[in-house]
């Protein structure tokens, strides 16, 4: 399937005409098509959660996030790492029939 086009002429603040400047000729258009399907992409899960009784307000996501940062905050590289290595070996051996356990965190 083909898609079809249409130019547009859009006035912008300095700052974002300087971010669609320094994509490169041509370019700038599959920058602005990104950045409007994720914006349109994040206002129908905000919709989609509204219909589901779920209100997401600035306050609410600002406190999710800080509670994410916390968690985040208390796992070590370390830690991080022997858990992918541990994810990696259960998908490895899944791959090659075994019967392992999964990983515990």
């Amino acid at each position: 399937m083909t898609e079809s086009f249409r130019k547009l002429s859009i006035s912008v603040p300095p700052d974002v005409a300087e971010t669609l400047e320094s994509q490169g000729k041509g370019k700038a258009s599959a920058y602005v098509t990104g950045a409007v399907r994720a914006q349109r992409a994040w206002e129908d899960f905000r919709d989609e959660q509204a219909r589901r009784g779920v209100i997401l307000t600035e306050e609410g996501m600002a406190a999710a996030r800080a509670r994410r940062y916390a968690v985040q905050a208390e796992w070590t590289p370390e830690r991080i790492g022997a858990l992918r290595q541990q994810v990696r070996e259960h998908m490895e051996s899944e791959l090659s029939g075994g019967d392992q356990q999964a990983p515990a965190a």
